[in-house]
């Protein structure tokens, strides 16, 4: 663990001099870049499931939290030399229960957009807020990611090998159009292996929001604040990133794919990270169910807006999961600039 922190504490970057509202373009970048250092690697809540369960403080119904994982495998830089890196960033996401990746729940393609590239911010409206667009994979992809979903640091070459083997299947394709170079993979390829969540883009925030992200200032054991499971000092916010769903209080309302294939789901999400926590609120209601309001089968507080809609996932006490980082994956190697992908085999570090 010491060798961990002490790598990602060379790579911080000091966000106190953008915490105003007048961003420049500088300060867009270095938060840009403070973002992608710290949305990597591996966190769970295993500590908080325990604390839920001293609480009497059962998942779902029963006010406590599943046990999650969450792992993010940023795109390597194999063969990108530093001038021909782009202003994004294509990250793989996976979340799995109990530990355990063979029980994976969700997969997604998650793609950061510094503000300067950012085409839906053309009038600067969002400032140096970080666009975060959300993707689910094609079978194709997922099928052959789930054969490795214990080693993630193989999954950025799988999934060029997918590519690869895709390409390769065109009736005319010539050896010109069958390129093996990365760059071509990174530009073009990756966006022909996923489709996109529409309307549920994220915007990420040196900033919190005093009332989505309420959460930072609530106790969620009462008066027990030596529960708390945070060091984090929240108040001043040191190196926070926080974010909202562009839909805003309304959510978005999406085709669940692995949940409960082909049933229509409402989620709303709020988001912060730290270097050491990653805190996810991310819920989902039934907006098509039909409840009696004395069955007591809906949310009755309606804080969320939702009304009397059941809930499917998420937590019914409105309190993050709140992951802690267990691991760093990085994407730096010794290839950069080489077309030569064997002496790339696209295999990341973890630490």
């Amino acid at each position: 663990r010491s060798r961990r922190v002490g790598i990602q504490q060379q790579k911080r970057i000091n966000v106190e001099g953008f915490q105003t509202s007048d961003a420049t373009s500088d300060d867009s970048d270095n938060y840009f870049h403070h973002l992608l250092s710290q949305f990597q690697g591996d966190f769970d809540n295993y500590h908080q499931v325990i604390r839920d369960r001293n609480h009497a403080l059962a998942p779902a119904d029963g006010g406590g939290h599943e046990h999650i994982h969450c792992t993010l495998v940023p795109c390597p830089h194999t063969a990108v030399t530093q001038e021909q890196r782009q202003n994004d960033q294509w990250i793989l996401a996976a979340f799995y229960f109990n530990g355990n990746p063979r029980q994976i729940f969700r997969f997604r393609m998650y793609k950061l957009i510094s503000p300067q590239d950012d085409d839906s911010n053309s009038n600067n409206i969002d400032g140096e807020k970080v666009r975060m667009k959300l993707h689910t994979l094609s079978s194709e992809l997922e099928q052959q990611l789930r054969q490795y979903s214990d080693q993630p640091c193989t999954w950025w070459r799988e999934t060029y090998a997918v590519w690869l083997n895709s390409i390769n299947e065109g009736e005319n394709e010539s050896d010109d159009n069958r390129s093996n170079e990365w760059n071509t993979f990174r530009s073009e390829g990756i966006q022909h292996l996923v489709s996109p969540l529409v309307g549920c883009d994220v915007l990420w925030d040196p900033q919190w929001d005093p009332k989505k992200h309420a959460y930072l200032n609530v106790d969620e054991y009462g008066n027990d604040t030596s529960s708390s499971p945070t060091t984090i000092n929240k108040i001043n916010n040191v190196d926070g990133c926080h974010a909202t769903m562009e839909a805003g209080s309304a959510g978005a309302i999406v085709d669940s794919i692995s949940l409960i294939p082909g049933k229509r789901i409402l989620i709303k999400d709020e988001l912060s990270l730290w270097e050491d926590e990653f805190w996810i609120n991310d819920r989902g209601y039934d907006p098509d169910a039909v409840v009696d309001d004395n069955d007591g089968g809906g949310n009755d507080e309606n804080e969320d807006g939702v009304g009397n809609m059941p809930f499917v996932y998420g937590n019914r006490r409105g309190v993050p999961y709140k992951l802690e980082r267990v691991s760093c994956i990085y994407t730096e190697n010794t290839n950069e600039g080489s077309d030569d992908m064997s002496s790339a085999p696209l295999l990341l570090e973890r630490t």
